[in-house]
């Protein structure tokens, strides 16, 4: 009878032990905070961008965002100027892409560049691309309201 229980409770902490819920699944850690740099543009005004210059950073770029503040973006900074294709997997907002040369002055501008969803199949999501060596990336209708055009210098140190 003794053995029976002892059976019986070795079962039943087996049992228990089996039935807790499994470990949570370790969190990506949150990205660290990305340099800001301030451009200065050719209307006088400035945008506070943060820098994506590491290919993380690029790759992650504005994805899961919900809202751009006005006078604010992301500068992508790449080693060497070339053809630069962007798409806007699980890219939240519409954009403005602003694509500079080495010497700081656009190449081309990309305005209203429609937002993804986040069950928007690859092959029907929103591609742009120009020659550069950075991208700026602005809330829809900010190229406008600054009238930033092809041609135009921007001013700013990459840090």
């Amino acid at each position: 009878m003794r053995r029976s229980l002892r059976v019986l409770a070795a079962v039943l902490a087996l049992s228990a032990a089996a039935c807790r819920a499994p470990a949570p699944e370790p969190q990506p850690a949150t990205p660290p905070p990305l340099t800001q740099v301030k451009i200065l543009l050719p209307d006088g005004k400035e945008i506070a961008a943060e820098v994506a210059d590491t290919p993380e950073a690029r790759e992650r770029g504005l994805m899961f965002r919900t809202a751009m503040a006005p006078d604010t973006g992301m500068l992508f900074v790449f080693d060497k100027e070339e053809g630069l294709q962007f798409w806007m997997k699980n890219t939240l907002i519409d954009l403005d892409m602003v694509w500079l040369d080495a010497q700081k002055k656009i190449t081309v501008v990309h305005a209203d560049v429609p937002r993804s969803r986040l069950d928007t199949p690859e092959e029907r999501l929103a591609r742009r691309a120009g020659l550069g060596l950075y991208v700026l990336e602005l809330a829809a209708g900010e190229a406008r309201r600054h009238n930033l055009q092809k041609g135009q210098v921007l001013h700013f140190a990459v840090p």
